[in-house]
């Protein structure tokens, strides 16, 4: 036991413990009391016995109440610290299918840029696409030599791993669209305040260390959005 606890103690039992045995068992006191001839003073000791004793409960309440406030103060604390701390916020949207990496970098919780790279994914494997044409076989323009083969060639994103080759069609403005509906969802995180896709309910609500990637994660769980995917991320 420590000197600090032993002075507590013998602290309480002078003030609290003779006074309130002078008011509850006033025979433990009285002989001493009549000794010195101090009756009065008992009287006063019991009164003070009970006045220490409703102070000392009080302030321990008062301590336990302050404790569980001071909990609730820090642990918003160091909501807000991780909430500071989070300089951006990475996800995916899978349009067409196609997968396209985007992040939104911040400061103090307000966006500052948007970047959606030009480098289609594949969603099913998370492989980089890349760009070629789907041609007519050799076959097909035999059975018809009266069409052009170029003319019939089709601009494709492939994936050039063997055990997917997943292939789509790709046209002009996917990547432009995939750039607006990341920014649409990045902007709808950051400012929402009371919805349970805010940035700070999604943080609320994250298992595991705070990350880029794992506030769009939480994010895919609660809305509702095909579009909105994790199929980017290795």
């Amino acid at each position: 036991m420590d000197r600090g606890r032993i002075i507590h103690i013998a602290v309480f039992m002078i003030f609290v413990g003779i006074p309130t045995s002078a008011t509850f068992y006033p025979p433990l006191v009285s002989r001493f009391t009549n000794l010195l001839q101090l009756n009065p003073i008992s009287i006063w000791l019991g009164r003070l016995g009970v006045l220490l004793v409703v102070v000392y409960l009080g302030n321990r309440l008062l301590n336990v109440l302050g404790t569980r406030s001071t909990s609730g103060t820090h642990e918003d604390a160091s909501e807000d610290m991780t909430l500071q701390d989070l300089d951006k916020i990475e996800g995916c949207i899978e349009r067409q299918g196609v997968a396209w990496k985007g992040t939104a970098h911040l400061n103090r919780n307000n966006i500052t840029n948007i970047e959606v790279p030009f480098d289609p994914i594949c969603p099913n494997c998370q492989t980089g696409f890349i760009d070629t044409t789907d041609d007519p076989s050799f076959q097909e323009q035999r059975q018809n030599p009266g069409y052009s083969p170029k003319a019939q060639s089709i601009p494709v994103f492939s994936c050039p791993n063997n055990n997917c080759g997943h292939t789509v069609e790709r046209n002009a403005e996917q990547h432009d669209a995939a750039r607006r509906l990341f920014e649409r969802y990045a902007r709808q995180i950051v400012e929402s305040t009371d919805e349970d896709y805010s940035l700070r309910a999604l943080v609320e609500n994250i298992h595991g260390p705070v990350t880029p990637q794992a506030v769009w994660k939480r994010y895919t769980e609660v809305v509702d959005d095909d579009q909105v995917s994790t199929n980017c991320f290795h």
